[in-house]
C-alpha cells in the first residue's frame, strides 16, 4: 500500500481530522478540565471541614486536569514531537484523575456523604461527573497516534 492511499483520517489537514480535533477540544474543556478543576477547587475550598488528605486529593485532581487538557492541546498542531508528548501527558493525567476519584469516592462512601434531597451517595455524583473525561483522553491519544504514524511531517 502506498502512502498516498492512507485513510483520509490520518491526514492532518483532512476534514475528518479537523472535526475529531474540534470534538476532542470541546470535550476536553468540559470533561477533562472543568469537571476535575471544579471538583478539586471545591475540595480545597472546604479543606477545613474535609481535612488535609481530601484537600491534597483536590490539588492532585486539579493537576490531573492540567495534564489531560495540556495533552489534548499538544496534539492540535500535528507536530510529531508534540504528539509524542501528548500521549504520556494525557495518559498520566487520566491515571492520576482516576486514582484521585477512587480515593475521593472511597472517602465519601466511608464518611456516608449523601445528597440531602435524594439520599443518593455522593460518590455516584463524583463518578458521573469525572468518568466521562476518559472519552476526550482516548480521542487525544488516537489523534496523536494517527499523526505520529502518518507519513506527513
Amino acid at each position: 500500500m502506498r502512502k498516498n492511499n492512507v485513510s483520509s483520517f490520518h491526514k492532518k489537514s483532512s476534514p475528518l481530522m479537523k472535526a475529531a480535533k474540534l470534538v476532542m477540544i470541546l470535550l476536553s474543556l468540559y470533561f477533562s478540565c472543568a469537571m476535575p478543576v471544579l471538583t478539586g477547587a471545591g475540595l480545597v475550598y472546604n479543606r477545613e471541614s474535609y481535612g488535609g488528605s481530601i484537600a491534597s486529593t483536590g490539588i492532585l485532581m486539579i493537576l490531573s486536569a492540567v495534564l489531560m487538557t495540556s495533552g489534548a492541546f499538544l496534539c492540535l498542531p500535528g507536530k510529531k514531537l508534540l504528539d509524542k508528548l501528548s500521549v504520556p501527558m494525557s495518559a498520566s493525567g487520566l491515571a492520576l484523575c482516576m486514582f484521585m476519584l477512587k480515593r475521593l469516592t472511597a472517602h465519601a462512601d466511608s464518611s456516608g456523604w449523601t445528597d440531602k434531597y435524594t439520599l443518593e451517595p455522593i460518590s455516584s455524583m463524583y463518578c458521573s461527573r469525572i468518568l466521562p473525561c476518559i472519552a476526550p483522553v482516548a480521542i487525544a491519544v488516537v489523534i496523536a497516534a494517527a499523526q505520529i504514524f502518518s507519513g506527513d511531517d
